[in-house]
C-alpha cells in the first residue's frame, strides 16, 4: 500500500524557492514542521527507545518539532491525545497505539483532518488510511515459539504471558505461537495469562503458578520484561535449570540476562530503526512525499550470538 500526502504550505515554499533559485533546505525562513507523537508507555524500555531514536533523528532537521505524549497505557488517554494534535494541527501524527481496534476510529479522524499518520510498532485494526512501520509480530512469536519448541524436542508444557489483551503486538505474537504449535500437538498450553508488559506483574503470576505444582518447561513471553520477571520467580523457586524462559524485544537487560547464562533466548526488534524511520516518515508526508508500509524483521538471539547485538540496541551518543 502507498500513501501519498500533500503539504500545501510546504509544497508552496518549495516552489518560492526554486523560483529564487535557492534551495528550500537553506532557507532561514523555512516553515517549521509540527509532528505529535504518542506512545504507548514511557515507562516501557522498547516505548523509551522508540522516543530516544527519534529524538536523536531529529537533530538531521533544522525545522522540525517533535511533540510526545504518553499515553500510560489508557487507549481513552490516548484518544484525548490525538484530538489535541488535530486541534493543534500538527503537520503528521505517529502513534504506537495501545490498543488496535479502541484507536481505530482515533487515528480515522486524525487522517480525516488531512493529517498523515504514521502507526510505529503496533498498528491500529484495518486500513484507517494510516502508513505502518514496525516488525511483523506474527514473525516475532512465530521465531520465538519454534525455538521452545526445538528446544522441548516437540513435547512439553509452556506458561504463555500475554501483553495487554487487544494489543497489537499481543494479537500478533500469539497468532504467531499458534502458527507454530499446530506443527507441534506434543506441547500443551497449561497457562496463558496477560502480563501487561510488566515485570513485577509477570513475576507475581509466576511465582503464584509455581506454588500449584503445575508442570511446566518453559515460560514464553512476549516481552522481555515479562520474560525477566517470570525469571526472578523461576530463579527462587530454584527451577531455572528445569524451565526455559524465552522473550521478545533483545532489551540491555535482557541480553545480559542471556548472556549470564539465564534467559533463554529473545527476539530482536529494532526499537531505533522503527524510531528513526518513523520519524523521516513522519516528515516525509508532511512535505507531501511518498511513504509506504515498511516492515523490519525480527532476529533471533541467544548465547550464540547475543555479543553482536549490544551496539545495535545502543542509541547513538
Amino acid at each position: 500500500m502507498k500513501k501519498k500526502w500533500l503539504a500545501g504550505a510546504m509544497v508552496g515554499a518549495m516552489a518560492l524557492g526554486m523560483m529564487s533559485g535557492t534551495m528550500v533546505g537553506a532557507e532561514e525562513a523555512k516553515e517549521e514542521i509540527v509532528v505529535g507523537c504518542t506512545l504507548q508507555n514511557l515507562s516501557e524500555e522498547f516505548m523509551i527507545m522508540l522516543q530516544g531514536a527519534m529524538e536523536i533523528q531529529l537533530e538531521n532537521y533544522d525545522n522540525v518539532k517533535l511533540i510526545v505524549n504518553d499515553a500510560e497505557s489508557q487507549s481513552d488517554k490516548q484518544a484525548s491525545q490525538l484530538d489535541s494534535f488535530v486541534a493543534q494541527k500538527v503537520d503528521a501524527v505517529i502513534i504506537s497505539p495501545v490498543d488496535a481496534d479502541a484507536l481505530a476510529s482515533s487515528v480515522k479522524s486524525v487522517v480525516d483532518a488531512g493529517i498523515p499518520v504514521i502507526t510505529c510498532s503496533a498498528d491500529v485494526s484495518g486500513d484507517q488510511g494510516q502508513v505502518w512501520v514496525g516488525s511483523a509480530n506474527e514473525n516475532g512469536g512465530e521465531i520465538e515459539m519454534k525455538y521452545v519448541a526445538e528446544q522441548l524436542g516437540g513435547e512439553g508444557k509452556i506458561a504463555v504471558l500475554r501483553g495487554p489483551l487487544g494489543a497489537f503486538a499481543e494479537q500478533g505474537r500469539f497468532a504467531g505461537y499458534e502458527t507454530v504449535l499446530e506443527e507441534y500437538p506434543d506441547i500443551e498450553i497449561v497457562f496463558d495469562q496477560t502480563g501487561n508488559w510488566q515485570r513485577e506483574e509477570a513475576m507475581a503470576l509466576i511465582e503464584n503458578l509455581l506454588t500449584t505444582g503445575t508442570e511446566l518447561n518453559a515460560i514464553v513471553c512476549q516481552n522481555d520484561g515479562m520474560a525477566l520477571g517470570a525469571l526472578e520467580a523461576v530463579k527462587a523457586a530454584g527451577k531455572k535449570d528445569d524451565i526455559i524462559i524465552t522473550g521478545i524485544d533483545a532489551i540491555v537487560d535482557a541480553l545480559d540476562s542471556i548472556k549470564a547464562g539465564e534467559l533463554d533466548a529473545t527476539c530482536f526488534q529494532d526499537a531505533i530503526g522503527q524510531g528513526t524511520t518513523a520519524l523521516d516518515m513522519a516528515v516525509k508526508a508532511a512535505n507531501g512525499e511518498s511513504i509506504e508500509k515498511t516492515d523490519i524483521p525480527f532476529e533471533l538471539v541467544t548465547a550464540d550470538n547475543v555479543d553482536s547485538y549490544y551496539d545495535r540496541i545502543k542509541l547513538p551518543e
